[in-house]
């Protein structure tokens, strides 16, 4: 067959229709007419396989040559019939897989030969292209086999969807590389086919979706359908669901939905994605999930639904290689199994779509039972004005979000109907600068740890600088009272302190002398000579200047621990014999740890505070996991003293050393703290995300909040035992009124007059205040 021919005009319009998958493709398969026996070509299959599953874990490019061998002569017991899925599907992945490999290889050889082609010359850079491509019949191939594939399979199933990734990855190919002119189906024709499949993976849809211009037909029509199917996706995990998985791939993917979202011009929908994308495994974890109260409360239906996802999720193929097919004994057989499946799909399709109304209802009766709408939302994707904009009653949400190397800010106010979107600029240099960052603030004893700290704080503060004016309008003003807002950040910037962004420059344009020094107001009638609120910078050289700031795991956690807030409030006369108390946790010198001096004044200034009646000690001994579980569940304040450790590889595993064992985010996740209003967890990074899992926020701090507790304090980075008792007193003196009681809705308030306060005395040590933040409301 020659592999230099064109398409004419008719067949590009041809492929330009998605019909092209009916039609039986003219070229030939490249295979000869000997004859095999039937178990020759099974065995061949099978020891392909072998082969690139040696090839795939080793990168040995002669075991890839020895799997396309084994492929070739499976097809070549083919002859003159019509090919198995299979074996066309593997033989198009692994000549991808070798072309692109002496492709790489010949490019690397004459990199500086390229490289000054690539300066002058178009004309001979197609030249080099065309005379140094390695074995471009592999590729040409490659198109064939995979066209041979798809017309296999031309319905909706999983092995159609695998067709179509090949077919679509070898068409990318082909115009990555440039060395062979385009033929066949286009490749927006094929990604517009693989976005409105059901069948495909969520990932596989997404990656298609981004290559289709915004103006095609079916552009929008792909889009709500992959939004359609994200229930089932997110939210419906079958039994054989690994709960405490990361599903990184699910992750990567929403982030692009969203961006396809702002492109298309629907800053509304972007939101709600936004939201659906937090907090997916956490949800499975703590049994928030339509799931869980279906199955508490119709297990029948559950069930079934739990059947009819696992078919339409079901992908098969060969186990860990994601393009490639599992060989069958027989055509019989396969032509059987897969009308099998067909109908089994539409089977459960319609299984899913009655069984899934009947959720609904059940749903929405739990939701108007506990007058909250939890349940619903955490079953479909979020609806904007009925699970989000609610959260703005109290003040601005700001949802940060990187998005194709721009820091993008969605802002929730309000009596807005939409959010509305802020491009805060270009963060290309962030994965370099925040490896350094991260690295930096884990090594407490590091000279240039505060260096690097302050160089990321000041890098990013120009681009957040412009928020105040978009949140608050014109009627703003630096020298006002701080105003209220709620964070609520992805990615690698929820390892940051945006809340405390500032510059450190001396001569800052904008405080060029116009305003008054920073002073401090004592009054001798106040515990300690200290007033809560009465340190603040009136100029604006720092975030904290103009913003008190809270932070969310997830936007919905605001409106939900608001509702639990209110339905207190509405019951606190009704049991006046529930005296408010509070839960002191130090491990001590027990936990065979160093013993800090600045937190054991912290201790005596809470036992001094707090009446003996009204407080709860567990020291030492008593530190234990088995004694604080149940403690947390009869008071309404807790404060750890207690150093605490994260794990880089299982966030659940993170926690605080008591005198038995530490207490883990495990620990906390199956229990429910609704009667704590207050907790501060005084240990380093206890509200620090795992790096890997950033839209998760399983820290120890948000477990607290997401199991009940409204109001939590922790910390973002390890401070200095100085500074975080100086902090701690500050806060505790406002806090614990006169007659111990903790009055947690001026946590907020007091924590960040104590943290500016922190800064007027170490202005160019950020660490020494910024790690302390306030999650919840």
């Amino acid at each position: 067959m020659s592999y230099s021919r064109e398409d004419g005009p008719s067949q590009v319009v041809q492929w330009a229709n998605p019909s092209w998958r009916s039609y039986r493709p003219d070229d030939p398969l490249p295979v000869s007419d000997t004859k095999v026996s039937v178990g020759a070509v099974r065995r061949a299959a099978r020891v392909g396989m072998g082969e690139y599953r040696a090839y795939v874990e080793s990168g040995d490019a002669a075991r890839l040559d020895a799997a396309i061998d084994q492929f070739r002569r499976a097809l070549v017991g083919r002859a003159g019939k019509t090919p198995q899925f299979s074996h066309v599907n593997n033989l198009a992945n692994a000549l991808v897989d070798r072309f692109e490999l002496r492709w790489k290889a010949e490019q690397a050889e004459r990199e500086g030969e390229l490289r000054v082609l690539q300066r002058h010359d178009t004309r001979a850079m197609n030249d080099f292209n065309a005379r140094y491509a390695p074995h471009a019949q592999d590729l040409e191939e490659a198109l064939v086999c995979a066209r041979w594939a798809v017309w296999a399979r031309p319905g909706d199933s999983p092995d159609a969807a695998r067709g179509l990734a090949t077919l679509r990855r070898v068409q990318r190919q082909r115009e990555a590389s440039g060395v062979l002119l385009q033929r066949g189906p286009t490749l927006e024709s094929v990604n517009l086919c693989l976005a409105v499949m059901p069948s495909a993976p969520l990932a596989d849809r997404v990656a298609a979706l981004c290559h289709i211009s915004k103006g095609r037909t079916g552009f929008r029509t792909a889009f709500e359908a992959i939004v359609k199917t994200l229930p089932r996706t997110l939210a419906w995990i079958g039994p054989q669901g690994n709960r405490r998985q990361p599903a990184r791939e699910t992750t990567d993917a929403l982030n692009k939905l969203i961006g396809l979202a702002l492109y298309d011009n629907n800053p509304t929908l972007a939101m709600e994605l936004f939201e659906a994308s937090r907090g997916v495994l956490w949800d499975r974890v703590v049994g928030h999930t339509a799931r869980a109260v279906v199955r508490a409360k119709a297990a029948t239906v559950a069930w079934r639904m739990d059947r009819a996802a696992d078919c339409l999720n079901e992908h098969g193929g060969a186990a860990g290689l994601r393009h490639m097919a599992e060989p069958r004994r027989r055509d019989r057989q396969e032509r059987r199994s897969d009308r099998q499946l067909k109908m089994r799909r539409v089977q459960h399709q319609r299984i899913w779509d009655a069984m899934s109304s009947r959720a609904h209802v059940i749903l929405r009766a739990e939701a108007k039972r506990h007058d909250t709408d939890k349940p619903e939302a955490t079953f479909l994707v979020p609806n904007y004005a009925r699970d989000i904009r609610p959260a703005a009653a109290e003040g601005p949400v700001i949802c940060v979000w990187r998005w194709d190397h721009r820091i993008v800010a969605l802002l929730v106010k309000e009596g807005h109907d939409a959010p509305e979107v802020l491009d805060l600029g270009d963060a290309s240099w962030l994965d370099k600068d925040m490896e350094e960052y991260l690295l930096a603030i884990d090594d407490v004893s590091s000279e240039t740890r505060e260096q690097t700290v302050r160089k990321t704080l000041e890098q990013l503060y120009p681009m957040f600088r412009k928020l105040p004016w978009f949140l608050f309008g014109s009627d703003f003003d630096p020298a006002d009272v701080p105003r209220r807002v709620w964070w609520c950040p992805s990615g690698l910037l929820a390892t940051l302190p945006l809340h405390a962004l500032a510059s450190f420059s001396q001569k800052d344009a904008y405080n060029s002398g116009r305003h008054t020094p920073v002073t401090e107001v004592r009054d001798p009638r106040a515990r300690g000579g200290w007033v809560p609120g009465a340190i603040r910078r009136a100029t604006f050289s720092c975030l904290l200047d103009v913003m008190t700031s809270s932070y969310t795991p997830t936007v919905r956690s605001l409106v939900w621990a608001r509702e639990t807030r209110d339905a207190k409030a509405a019951t606190t006369g009704a049991d006046e014999s529930r005296a408010p108390s509070m839960l002191l946790v130090t491990a001590g010198e027990e936990s065979r740890l160093e013993s800090l001096p600045g937190t054991a004044g912290v201790r005596k200034q809470i036992q001094k505070l707090v009446p003996p009646i009204r407080l709860t000690l567990l020291s030492g001994k008593k530190a234990s996991v088995r004694r604080v579980l149940p403690a947390l569940a009869r008071h309404e304040a807790v404060h750890f003293d207690c150093h605490s450790f994260r794990d880089p590889h299982n966030p659940w595993r993170s926690g605080l050393v008591l005198h038995d064992r530490p207490l883990t985010v495990e620990d906390l996740v199956d229990r429910s703290v609704d009667r704590l209003d207050f907790a501060y967890l005084a240990a380093c990074a206890t509200a620090l995300t795992d790096e890997q899992l950033p839209d998760e926020m399983i820290t120890l701090a948000a477990t607290l909040h997401y199991t009940g507790c409204p109001n939590v304090i922790g910390t973002l980075t390890p401070s200095s035992d100085r500074s975080t008792a100086r902090v701690t007193r500050n806060l505790y003196s406002g806090l614990i009124s006169a007659d111990g009681r903790v009055d947690p809705e001026q946590c907020v308030r007091l924590l960040h007059a104590a943290v500016s306060a922190e800064r007027t005395r170490l202005p160019d040590h950020p660490t020494a205040w910024s790690p302390f933040i306030h999650i919840g409301i």
